[in-house]
């Protein structure tokens, strides 16, 4: 068989694959890992300046904050900020998942579900906790502003 015929072969493949809905075309896709209080705690341990949000999919101010976050994270990686969410959802990972896409979050996040909660002290969320040198230095409670976030983290990594 000639070259043009296997190419024009396989164009007919992938074009009936396409009409079929076999195949979809690459979306902005978040991958959700389990974690635990020990995973956790090592994030922290080995986080010089750094950013834990606590969420939950049916949390609504959780989701309006994801796009602030996203942001100030864009704005903060360059100089060493590390972000890192954590979904509560009882439903685990795919609660969390198609939130995370639609927000276009570029940082990770892992489901840790509810188990965590006695561990890290969670009593609300969203809850922001700011991490300098392998500790929890302050832990912002509830939906927060942009002003006042951008703030703070400016003034953590300084």
């Amino acid at each position: 068989m000639r070259p043009k015929y296997v190419w024009l072969l396989f164009a007919a493949c992938l074009l009936s694959a396409v009409h079929a809905g076999n195949v979809t075309w690459a979306e902005h896709t978040v991958k959700v890992d389990p974690i635990d209080s020990a995973g956790i705690a090592q994030l922290i341990k080995t986080s010089d300046e750094g950013v834990i949000v606590a969420m939950a999919a049916w949390c609504l101010p959780c989701r309006e904050e994801l796009p602030v976050l996203v942001k100030m994270y864009d704005k903060y990686k360059g100089r060493g900020l590390k972000m890192v969410g954590i979904s509560l959802d009882p439903g685990g990972p795919a609660a969390i998942k198609p939130i995370l896409d639609r927000a276009h979050v570029n940082f990770p996040v892992y489901w840790a579900g509810e188990k965590v909660l006695y561990d890290l002290r969670i009593q609300a969320i969203p809850l922001l906790l700011l991490i300098k040198n392998g500790s929890i230095i302050e832990r912002i409670l509830g939906q927060i502003p942009e002003a006042f976030l951008d703030k703070k983290l400016n003034d953590l990594l300084k």
